[in-house]
């Protein structure tokens, strides 16, 4: 047996229904059959679900802030007062302190400050009980090609250095999680991963050349296997909305559209990034699987 076969069949022990969730007064969409999600069964499995009070402390890039979702909070890191962090504290009771930033890379979640902003790490405290983070992309590169390749005028290709920038990742990822964990040894831990942006089959809406798209898609493919092989066998709870059924790119109904296309309306997000649907979708995949 394969390490990927064997990922994806530690993708099936645990089944999410994004139907059964609640969201609120927000509408909570649906899928046709159930995404999965991965719990490992070492330190974090073993935190206590976050109750009412307790300290959240959100980490990760602008696939967790929400970054161009109305309404922002006015900082350079782009931060959304519906991202899935804000849902997710808003559901539990819980004190969120949200220091994720558009355009941060893991190092600037570990050690290295990102402009005005301290390393995230820095918020993390003893008492934390609950951390999730949504980082990686921007470390091969992944969103930076992807806004490259849609403009209409250029024609691209993958990076030059991709291969030594994935190979790199796994590495990167633990030691971000061996830091979190010295930190806060108390917390669970939840590790999101980007919702699938680059779809199948090719539609306007992506602006790009079939070559660009199937390029992207390599990409996106190689990203989450990087993150499944990480944190399937890590102390970490690994929610994975890339692996959910059916199409939720910008090719996809609006009522099903978890991610952007090129092109997006003042307030709706930002290019190939997730919508305020699609963070609702992760907020009620990161529900269930506390629940779980």
């Amino acid at each position: 047996m394969t390490g990927r076969v064997a990922a994806a069949l530690a993708l099936c022990l645990v089944t999410i229904g994004l139907g059964a969730c609640s969201s609120g007064s927000s509408p909570t969409p649906t899928a046709s059959t159930s995404p999965p999600t991965v719990t490992s069964d070492s330190t974090s499995l073993g935190a206590p679900t976050p109750r009412q009070g307790d300290r959240y402390v959100a980490l990760g890039s602008s696939i967790a802030s929400g970054f161009g979702i109305s309404e922002q909070d006015g900082s350079s890191c782009g931060r959304s007062n519906r991202d899935y962090s804000q849902l997710v504290a808003a559901r539990y009771g819980l004190k969120l302190v949200d220091v994720s930033c558009g355009a941060a890379f893991i190092p600037n979640v570990v050690d290295t400050r990102q402009g005005d902003n301290p390393p995230q790490l820095d918020a993390l405290t003893a008492d934390t009980r609950l951390i999730t983070i949504s980082v990686g992309g921007n470390d091969i590169v992944f969103n930076g090609t992807a806004l490259v390749c849609g403009n209409p005028a250029t024609h691209c290709t993958a990076p030059a250095d991709l291969d030594a920038k994935l190979a790199a990742l796994p590495g990167q990822l633990r030691t971000m999680v061996d830091a979190i964990r010295a930190k806060s040894p108390s917390a669970r831990i939840v590790f999101v991963t980007y919702p699938r942006e680059m779809p199948a089959t090719n539609c306007p809406a992506m602006s790009l050349d079939d070559d660009e798209l199937s390029m992207l898609r390599s990409m996106g493919d190689k990203l989450e296997a990087t993150f499944v092989d990480v944190f399937a066998k890590s102390n970490v709870v690994l929610v994975d909305p890339y692996a959910a059924p059916g199409d939720h790119t910008a090719c996809a109904a609006p009522s099903e559209r978890w991610t952007n296309g090129f092109t997006v309306p003042t307030g709706e997000g930002f290019s190939y990034h997730p919508t305020a649907l699609g963070h609702r979708a992760m907020a009620d995949l990161i529900e269930k699987a506390l629940a779980g």
